[in-house]
């Protein structure tokens, strides 16, 4: 069984025709009811590709959303309308302990809702739980660039500077901007690469994403948007939850509404009694109220929203949909047990799946059955699921390589703009004085002499001056 045929299968169950004919009926409330492990990924990833618009799925906690993220990943490969939605710091009003990746991430899933691109955003309640930006104030605050177009580079400078951004020789990372001569680095906090903007004469003549740490392109493009930080910007307007940035129609599903209403309660709690310990001075900071979700302001809004709740507690649904799941078995590394399990399933119907994004680890099981000379019959796939499902009614059952091997799975998620450990950075370089001992990874310790710029393939580069004993030079 190939991917596209299991998707093929699911969306002819009855569960997909009847939740895609209610969604089509607009503004609804829809109880699922016995999903469990990565179907519940499976089932509404069949029903969101099939529906236009947005969709917001919200899991029990920033773990599940990242297991849940990647189950999507490894259904659509290459897509790029999938974003994670993160929080960004760890208690309410402790700005100093934002986590600047996830800002960023913040800001790149407003820039891309600002600019009307159909995306699906994975989150949980305590990303949601922290106010964002008014969309007016979001569309005031942003600076679209594109090829072609003319602009002055002393009135983006300007800008750039308003919206308090930092200027620096060579931009390391978001909130910095350079100008050299007719190039323009700019570090926005919706990307996690910095652009170069090269003018001619007064046109933007390329724009391309680079590396900060070895200065070369990525990629070329032909706008791009320029977003300040938005997480602290200090605004006139009121903040307005995420689910006001949102368009209406966007659809959400939601893991357990009374969890979810739990968590805002208790996150507002903590930040009513850290805002009674603040100092009672004027310029004091906004009150929780205009910072952050409130329990019965999500309970309204979502009233007025198509809301799809799974495995929920409580329900605001009407109409509820059942499935038919069970978990994957516990085969505690027993191949003996796994092979009786794949002999009966097969006699009672079943097409039984291994799957695993690793094939070494599929031909670690074949050939442990071939050792046992086991005459049993799977198919395998090439994605990576959280956890394995068995749908009773489609007579399939899916079982991950690392819960038969009792591994612990891993969730992945991007770095985002966080330098490599490895590689001396442009701020670490600027921030050495002549004669410092530096460690090169092949040749040892030197003292840096500065920089210079040396011909190389009949072009300049700018280069770092290492001397060692004896006045040697490595450059």
């Amino acid at each position: 069984m190939k991917l596209e045929d299991l998707k093929s299968a699911v969306l002819e169950t009855s569960q997909a025709k009847e939740m895609l004919s209610i969604l089509s009926d607009g503004n609804t409330k829809v109880s699922l009811k016995g999903l469990y492990g990565s179907y519940t990924s499976v089932f509404i990833d069949s029903i969101v590709q099939e529906t236009e618009g947005n969709h917001l799925i919200l899991l029990a906690n920033k773990e599940e959303a990242a297991y849940f993220l990647n189950d999507f990943q490894s259904l659509n490969k290459n897509a790029t309308n999938l974003l994670f939605f993160p929080h960004s710091y760890k208690k309410p009003y402790q700005l100093e302990e934002i986590d600047n990746a996830n800002v960023v991430a913040r800001a790149e899933v407003l820039e891309r809702i600002n600019r009307g691109n159909n995306s699906i955003i994975v989150s949980y309640p305590q990303a949601l739980f922290e106010k964002v930006i008014t969309k007016k104030q979001f569309a005031k605050t942003i600076l679209e660039i594109k090829k072609g177009t003319e602009y002055s580079i002393d009135f983006i400078n300007e800008l750039l500077i308003e919206y308090q951004f930092e200027k620096v020789d060579f931009v390391y990372e978001p909130g910095q901007f350079a100008v050299r001569g007719g190039i323009v680095d700019v570090f926005s906090y919706s990307n996690d690469k910095p652009y170069r903007v090269e003018f001619f004469g007064d046109e933007v003549d390329t724009i391309r994403t680079f590396d900060p740490v070895n200065q070369l392109s990525i990629s070329q493009h032909v706008r791009m948007t320029v977003v300040p930080n938005i997480q602290t910007q200090v605004s006139s307007e009121k903040r307005a939850t995420f689910l006001d940035f949102l368009p209406k129609e966007t659809t959400l599903w939601i893991r357990d509404i009374l969890f979810t209403k739990g968590i805002l309660d208790t996150e507002y709690q903590k930040a009513l009694d850290i805002y009674k310990e603040l100092d009672d001075t004027p310029g004091k900071s906004a009150p929780p109220s205009e910072l952050y979700f409130e329990k019965s302001l999500f309970d309204s809004q979502l009233n007025e929203r198509t809301v799809i709740e799974f495995n929920s507690q409580e329900t605001l649904a009407a109409k509820t949909i059942n499935f038919n799941i069970s978990a994957q078995p516990t085969f505690n590394k027993n191949f003996d047990l796994l092979q009786e399990d794949l002999i009966k399933m097969e006699k009672v119907g079943f097409t039984t799946m291994i799957v695993s994004n690793q094939p070494k680890q599929i031909e670690r099981i074949y050939s442990i059955f071939e050792d046992l000379q086991a005459d049993v019959k799977f198919t395998t796939l090439d994605v990576s699921f959280h956890e394995g499902f068995i749908n009773n009614d489609l007579k399939i059952a899916c079982y991950t390589d690392h819960q038969i091997f009792e591994r612990y799975h891993r969730f992945k998620l991007k770095d985002g703009f966080r330098k490599n450990q490895q590689a001396l950075t442009l701020k670490e370089i600027y921030n050495l004085n002549k004669g410092d001992y530096v460690t090169h990874i092949d040749h040892g310790i030197g003292r840096f002499s500065g920089l210079e710029i040396i011909d190389v393939n009949g072009k300049p580069q700018e280069t770092i001056r290492l001397v060692y004993r004896d006045n040697d030079v490595l450059y």
